[in-house]
């Protein structure tokens, strides 16, 4: 059985904890704090907001980016940074771009995807108060501008970090039929060694530290009866294919107990399974000939889709063999969890970024979802992290986004690039 222990946010009692001796400061401390001071000077958070709004009304559908590709890589170039255009597929490019660190320092990667799902509701691009509305503003191209806002805060402000700061943007992340080819892609440019990173921070989500994803697959469960296609008043009802689907909806129910009652993961909760379809039958007075579930399910680290799916086909067998059937239990779109621990560089870069500017610590929170650091991590083993201006309405028919959140995002991504690639 795999076991978490609660994770604490607060800092633990130590000999860091106590008073300090009155020791003279050693000058790389005092040229960071100037150099934090100078790259916060330089975040232009209008800048930010109005590259936003043009990235917004520039539709960019997955499997039709081509034009928001060319317009951010014509801002990568106006920071006067050469840009690898990597193309996936014709006239859909990942493109990378790197401030060139001066030393031997760690590599940083900031990423995220510029596709949008499809705006159903025409959702204008417009402004309110703080608000910037519109399709793809939180999910995601508030945060890629905030990339950029923060890029050109530490090219403006003469930072040298010591490690490389990469900037990455992909295509084919939102809809399925791109098959997540943009992330891939760069997976494979991460293993080729095309580009670099020693950690990556992708712009999307919460303000916060989301360390975590579980697993995630969609299963289909096919029950193919022996009786089926008969008139029903030949089939007594407890040999009805129908009564052996109710017992696997009872037993899926149990199932979900059980994982409700077992070892909840800390920061994400318990693991889930759900049922989305149902179907079976196709006339009122005769058995079904296929009884066919699909849904989900979601697991926490320490377990894998292969055990996930051996566990659902053990759950499935005697109810199938119970009720003379045949089963069949498959899996697709499935993503291994990642985990990225709480003492980890990364971790510490983006916390104490937040602190500075906020004078406390970011919660550390885990999702059931799944996204690209699912990916990134299991494909090239690049610890991983989220941290985003929000995501409160990604995806839904009234997208918005703070543009305070994106300015203060912008920050945090500058001082983070700071403490983690470090200053020459």
């Amino acid at each position: 059985m795999v076991s978490w222990q609660s994770a604490s946010l607060k800092a633990p009692t130590s000999s860091w904890n106590r008073p300090k001796p009155n020791r003279p400061r050693h000058p790389w401390l005092d040229n960071k704090m100037t150099e934090t001071q100078a790259v916060l000077e330089k975040i232009n958070g209008e800048w930010i907001a109005d590259l936003t709004e043009e990235m917004v009304r520039i539709p960019s559908v997955t499997m039709d980016e081509a034009a928001v590709c060319i317009y951010y890589e014509g801002q990568l170039r106006e920071l006067g940074l050469e840009v690898d255009v990597r193309e996936v597929t014709p006239g859909r490019p990942n493109l990378y771009a790197r401030i060139q660190g001066g030393a031997d320092g760690p590599a940083l990667m900031l990423n995220g995807h510029l596709d949008t799902i499809p705006n159903q509701t025409d959702q204008a691009c417009y402004r309110e108060g703080d608000l910037l509305f519109g399709r793809g503003t939180t999910d995601m191209k508030g945060g890629m501008a905030a990339i950029l806002g923060a890029a050109r805060a530490l090219i403006d402000a003469d930072i040298s970090l010591a490690g490389d700061l990469w900037l990455t943007a992909v295509v084919g992340h939102e809809e399925p039929e791109a098959e997540k080819d943009g992330p891939r892609a760069l997976i494979e440019d991460i293993n080729n060694n095309r580009i670099a990173a020693d950690r990556i921070i992708i712009v999307e989500g919460p303000d916060l530290l989301w360390l975590m994803s579980m697993g995630s697959m969609v299963f289909t469960i096919r029950l193919t009866p022996d009786n089926g296609g008969q008139h029903t008043q030949y089939v007594a009802f407890g040999e009805n294919p129908i009564r052996f689907a109710g017992d696997l909806v009872a037993a899926i129910l149990d199932r979900q107990a059980a994982l409700d009652a077992g070892n909840v993961h800390p920061l994400a909760g318990a693991e889930r399974i759900d049922l989305g379809i149902l179907h079976a039958g196709d006339y009122f007075n005769r058995t079904p000939t296929c009884c066919r579930f699909t849904g989900t399910r979601r697991w926490a680290p320490g377990k894998d889709a292969g055990g996930i799916l051996a566990e659902l086909r053990d759950l499935v067998a005697p109810i199938a063999a119970a009720g003379g059937m045949t089963a069949e239990v498959t899996m697709e779109h499935e993503r291994e969890p990642f985990e990225t621990p709480l003492d980890d560089p990364v971790v510490a870069a983006v916390r104490d970024a937040h602190r500075h500017l906020f004078d406390e610590d970011p919660e550390a929170v885990g999702k059931r979802i799944v996204g690209d650091a699912n990916l990134y991590v299991h494909g090239s083993g690049v610890p991983t992290i989220y941290y985003g201006p929000s995501n409160e309405t990604a995806h839904a028919d009234i997208e918005n986004v703070s543009m305070t959140r994106l300015t203060d995002s912008a920050r945090v991504y500058a001082l983070a690039a700071i403490n983690y690639c470090g200053l020459c």
